[in-house]
């Protein structure tokens, strides 16, 4: 794999994302060798002009062009993989199954765990900052805790967060969950196709906030630290058979030595 693009492309990233964690984890299953080069909120996109790249992360210089968010380098790489680790079915018709499933994964569960979880998470300053400032050059760790206040309203804004965010989100995840546990009803072990794949790696990083997965590559709170309403929430959800799924699937290919 390395070989069908440049040596160790460089991969603009928030550490915390799950679109970041879900790039990663694909450019890791398929052997694509990468440096990545992580910011605090709102720092990535003057980070991101350098590289042909907007607002969204993560984004992926590969030389000739730059892959504009995580559903692009998945399908990019995908494409480009010896079939014994491609991510979608060869079947036409279970391709376009799974692709639409990852697809809502990718564009309802995604972001409105990222909603909900912020809505949560932004009164919380300190904890947020901390996990905003791993790994990012040292300007922008001195930088944040100063500008808190800036970025959070920044984000809230464009996440259009308001009073009611967390109920109105918590009701969205919860309808994409209930249609995936009938899905998974069957006991299949996969969401699509017969092995691991885009689907469950959408499923497993999307939901990541909300079930605080072991081997998740960014940096997540621990439950304890959470506000008490949160943490009930995410108990809930590690509950649910679909969170139960997303645990499973980061325990066995994700977590360190697992896969």
């Amino acid at each position: 794999m390395p070989a069908l693009s440049p040596d160790h492309p460089l991969m603009i990233t928030v550490p915390v994302s799950p679109y970041v964690e879900l790039a990663r984890w694909t450019l890791d299953r398929l052997g694509v060798a990468y440096v990545e080069e992580p910011h605090a909120p709102v720092f990535n996109t003057l980070a991101a002009k350098r590289h042909r790249g907007g607002t969204v992360v993560p984004i992926l210089d590969i030389g000739d062009r730059t892959l504009a968010d995580a559903r692009a380098i998945v399908e990019f790489y995908e494409q480009r993989a010896p079939e014994e680790l491609r991510l979608y079915p060869a079947d036409a018709a279970a391709r376009a199954d799974a692709k639409g499933v990852f697809d809502e994964l990718y564009d309802v569960l995604g972001v409105a765990v990222r909603a909900w979880a912020y809505a949560y998470q932004l009164p919380q300053r300190r904890s947020t900052t901390r996990a905003w400032v791993q790994r990012v050059p040292l300007l922008e760790r001195l930088i944040v805790p100063l500008a808190y206040p800036l970025i959070a309203r920044r984000l809230a804004r464009g996440l259009k967060l308001h009073a009611g965010s967390i109920p109105e989100q918590r009701a969205i995840i919860d309808a994409t969950l209930a249609r995936l546990a009938e899905r998974i009803a069957d006991g299949r072990r996969h969401l699509a196709g017969d092995r691991l794949g885009a689907a469950d790696l959408a499923l497993a990083t999307m939901l990541a906030p909300a079930v605080l997965p072991p081997g998740y590559r960014g940096p997540l709170p621990a439950l304890h630290e959470l506000p008490e309403a949160m943490r009930r929430d995410v108990e809930e959800i590690r509950a649910h058979p679909v969170g139960r799924f997303a645990l499973r699937v980061f325990a066995e290919e994700r977590a360190p030595g697992a896969g």
